[in-house]
């Protein structure tokens, strides 16, 4: 594993790049260890399945483990290596790929490069993204216009059902990139997160996540209880969408489509959301707040604990109850068994990491975190960015040069049995890499089938596991 390091500056009067760099480097650190950690315990049952699992009472550091996936027909195991991350971090590396040099989203880039092909590397992936992904690979498919139907626990739902937390999970490189400029944090939380979902508590969650984070990286050193959360308030009184033709046309098709308004379901989520920032400024003191004030939310039960806005403001409630001590805000998020543990262990994580800087995060997390130096990476140019410096997300991906023509395409290479342990293989998003694992493995079916998983480490920084999975074909009989 890489050592691990953050290079101090020396200069006596720091540029601005380097005095965000710490707070957007914790922010990142911190939201993916939390991820990883809370990954493990995302779906234990209680106290008595975490100890047969894992022979624990409380996961306090990376472990390897397997999760099965695939459900009930086509079921397999995808084992997990110490430190490795979830979906919430793969969409966070997304967006700060799709960023311009202005801090701005480049939607067109998120919704049809990142998110398409997201699709054979995405782990833990929930049904609402998986569905707009998807939709988005299609050509006629455009970002505001990608109103899906999918399925989840059995009920068929609409692209305005999708109020889960997979759009403000990945916002954060957007509050990072835009200490200073809210209007600038705001205009990139509706574009990322409409791409995919499309009911307003998703939308609000990410409002809600967002300015929450610019607060932490703008208010190091100074930020209070009350003022945090009179500042909340005062942007999510005001949220609209912005205005410009595109999402005219978004919430057009929206109404077109619902019995109720955007704007009247919009103001509904939006009270809901203002009478939480109330109450969380005077909290109750229990015995355990953090996990009373999650179950007031809903954070346990099964048909809300993914509420974007619910796990928003359950990451507020620890974030401000322990958020001093990041390690044991973090412990203590990932812990709460029962609810979305990693998602909300990453909002805690990224909070407090922007909150009280890179060295706040444990040493042993970050050296081991997957995929670390590609993480400083990201941070050194969303700092730049957020001093006027940087050229963007392209700076995170890999030059397109004549001499990648003749590696072999690994996809391609991937579905047709054709890729080999130690070869160099080249990926249309993230440029050239080295196949490190190969594993086949049959599904458990009585008509056959396997999936094949392959692991790459591309030379950009970021490392990926991607997934073939081979049903067979059933042969249709005719009748005579």
């Amino acid at each position: 594993m890489t050592s691990f390091r953050i290079a101090e500056s020396s200069s006596a009067n720091p540029s601005r790049e380097d005095v965000l760099f710490p707070g957007v480097a914790g922010s990142l650190l911190g939201a993916a260890a939390a991820d990883a950690l809370g990954w493990i315990t995302e779906f234990v049952r209680g106290k008595d399945h975490l100890q047969k699992l894992y022979k624990t009472d409380l996961v306090t550091e990376y472990r390897a483990w397997e999760k099965t996936s695939g459900g009930r027909f086509i079921a397999h195991v995808d084992r997990i290596e110490k430190g490795e991350y979830s979906d919430d971090t793969q969409l966070s590396l997304a967006v700060a790929r799709s960023l311009l040099a202005d801090g701005t989203v480049d939607v067109e880039h998120l919704a049809k490069a990142e998110l398409p092909l997201w699709r054979d590397y995405a782990r833990g992936a929930g049904s609402s993204v998986t569905a707009a992904a998807k939709g988005l690979a299609r050509k006629n498919v455009r970002w505001n216009r990608n109103f899906y139907t999918y399925t989840h626990r059995g009920q068929q739902l609409d692209y305005r059902d999708a109020g889960g937390n997979g759009g403000a999970m990945r916002v954060g490189p957007i509050a990072l990139a835009n200490p200073g400029r809210p209007e600038a944090v705001s205009d990139g939380v509706w574009r990322s997160t409409v791409v995919t979902h499309g009911h307003p508590r998703a939308i609000f969650g990410g409002l809600l996540y967002g300015h929450a984070l610019r607060l932490c990286l703008e208010g190091r050193g100074s930020l209070t209880r009350e003022g945090f959360l009179e500042d909340l308030s005062a942007v999510i009184a005001q949220e609209q969408p912005p205005d410009d033709p595109e999402f005219q046309e978004w919430v057009t098709i929206w109404d077109r489509g619902s019995d109720q308004p955007f704007a009247t379901a919009s103001n509904l989520v939006r009270k809901e959301v203002l009478a939480e920032l109330e109450y969380l400024k005077v909290l109750p003191t229990a015995d355990d707040p953090i996990h009373e004030y999650m179950q007031r939310l809903g954070c346990f039960r099964p048909e809300t604990k993914g509420s974007a806005t619910a796990t928003v403001l359950a990451a507020l409630g620890v974030f401000l109850q322990a958020g001093r001590d990041v390690r044991n805000a973090i412990v203590r998020t990932v812990n709460q068994l029962g609810s979305d543990t990693d998602t909300i262990g990453a909002f805690v994580g990224g909070l407090c990491g922007a909150l009280h800087s890179y060295d706040s995060i444990p040493h042993e997390w970050a050296s081991e975190l997957q995929d670390y130096d590609y993480f400083l990476r990201v941070a050194t140019e969303i700092s730049r960015i957020a001093a006027g410096e940087g050229i963007g997300g392209r700076a995170l991906l890999p030059e397109r040069t004549g001499e990648l023509a003749d590696l072999p395409d690994l996809l391609t290479s991937l579905r047709s049995d054709d890729l080999n342990l130690g070869e160099r293989a080249y990926h249309p998003l993230f440029g050239p890499g080295w196949v490190n694992g190969i594993e086949p493995q049959p599904l458990r079916r009585k008509d056959g089938g396997k999936v094949v998983y392959a692991r790459v480490q591309f030379d950009l920084g970021q490392s990926c596991k991607f997934k073939d999975l081979r049903i067979p074909r059933r042969s249709q009989s005719r009748p005579n």
